[in-house]
């Protein structure tokens, strides 16, 4: 058995379907998982699709079994090389290149190995070149620096009086020193210079303090809790209490129970009760809405559309809507290769509630069981079905058993030959 899947799986790898060549692979190690060449040939589809961390753990199964195996060292720095993980990578293709020094697929990954370390390190230096700070000195040069005395001369705006007691100035030569003026005593200013100054410091703004706003004393508070009481009602507008809505509880099946509402505390201005033969009616349960798909408004016409749309909403009814969107017919196209075992669980889980849910009601549709009879054997004809029932864990086997013995089915053999391996 285990070499038919391996010649399977091998046919498929040559016809470019990879995905159905591991499915293949898959069984043929779960026939025999002593075979090095199982996970050995599981691994070089893995690389073909780029998944490059399971064709590593599949090398690394194989050296387990078959020590400085050569194309399982090959195929891991394969992978490793593509995780840029270089340094494994090269002890993985050196040891590979000592067990087979004429490959050449091992020396064309070992240029291209060699190609990104030298990429790596010189862009290393050249980011170390970057941080590391010049060492050329900084030029300096002479920048003249002329000194302006600060004392000004006289402007032409003094006062006349001003001006007429400065002594007159005298020319110096040109080979006496430069004197330094000294500053003169200010003198007092008189009425004349006052006047025909136009320069005088005007402050605007208020030196008084602000006038606080005025303090409102509290108010008198009531002596007792009584007139406390009392005047919160005054104050509040008069309104005429709401009647209260009732609860129910709702069951993650669709069943639920409502209980009626509970009548409103009384008031003045409330109307007078309803006579007794007016009384509400005991509300009956709601109808599971479980029984009542929810479709979606495009069917989905591949696996990811399905699988997108599923995943949108954790509905019941709207996930048996989009099984039904679907015709029984369509589904091994609609899935071909792409089933997995977690979504093959979820649709059990859909069928199970919706049987369980028809039993329990009397309403709904009376074809429920056959429209699930006709989906579980349309699942049965999609491709590598049975690979995929295998994955299933114990749980989510025992929820496959319950949908079929909801259909009256309690052994395998009325279940199919695919379907029997749920009782395995």
């Amino acid at each position: 058995m285990a070499q038919a899947a391996k010649a399977k799986g091998n046919a498929a790898f040559q016809a470019g379907d990879y995905p159905a060549a591991i499915g293949h692979y898959t069984a043929a190690i779960l026939a025999d998982n002593t075979d090095f060449t199982f996970p050995l040939n599981r691994a070089a589809a893995y690389l073909k699709l780029g998944k490059n961390e399971d064709a590593e753990r599949d090398c690394t199964t194989v050296l387990s079994l078959s020590a400085l195996n050569a194309k399982a060292l090959f195929r891991r720095g394969q992978a490793r090389l593509a995780m840029e993980r270089l340094d494994e990578a090269m002890s993985d293709l050196t040891q590979a290149s000592k067990r087979e020094p004429a490959n050449e697929a091992i020396k064309v990954e070992m240029n291209k190995l060699a190609g990104l370390i030298k990429k790596k390190i010189a862009k290393a230096s050249k980011f170390k070149s970057d941080l590391l700070p010049s060492t050329s000195a900084p030029t300096r040069r002479r920048v003249p620096i002329t000194i302006v005395d600060s004392a000004a001369s006289p402007t032409a705006s003094t006062s006349p009086a001003a001006s007429s007691q400065a002594p007159p100035t005298s020319k110096a030569s040109p080979s006496a020193p430069a004197l330094i003026p000294t500053p003169s005593p200010a003198l007092p200013k008189t009425q004349d210079s006052l006047a025909t100054d136009t320069l005088h410091p005007i402050s605007t703004r208020s030196l008084k303090p602000s006038q606080a706003p005025p303090v409102q004393p509290p108010p008198d508070q009531p002596p007792t809790f009584q007139a406390a009481k009392q005047a919160r009602q005054t104050t509040k507008p008069s309104r005429v209490h709401p009647q209260q809505v009732g609860g129910g509880i709702f069951r993650a099946s669709g069943e639920s129970t409502v209980f009626p509402a509970r009548p409103g505390p009384s008031s003045p201005a409330a109307s007078p009760s309803p006579p007794p033969a007016q009384a509400q009616a005991k509300s009956t349960p709601a109808a599971p809405s479980i029984l009542h798909p929810i479709p979606p408004q495009n069917p989905p016409t591949t696996c990811f559309e399905f699988m997108r749309a599923w995943d949108a909403t954790s509905a019941t009814a709207e996930h048996w809507g989009l099984i039904l969107s679907v015709p029984p017919p369509r589904l091994p196209a609609l899935f071909k290769t792409s089933l997995e075992p977690a979504q093959l669980a979820a649709i059990l889980g859909v069928f199970r509630d919706v049987l369980q849910s028809h039993s329990r009601s009397q309403s709904g549709p009376a074809d429920v069981k056959a429209r699930v009879r006709e989906y579980l054997n349309a699942l049965a004809r999609v491709e590598r079905f049975g690979t995929v029932v295998l994955f299933l864990s114990a749980a989510e086997k025992r929820v496959g058993r319950e949908v079929w013995d909801a259909l009256g089915v309690t052994e395998k053999a009325g279940a199919g030959s695919v379907w029997a391996k749920l009782w395995a």
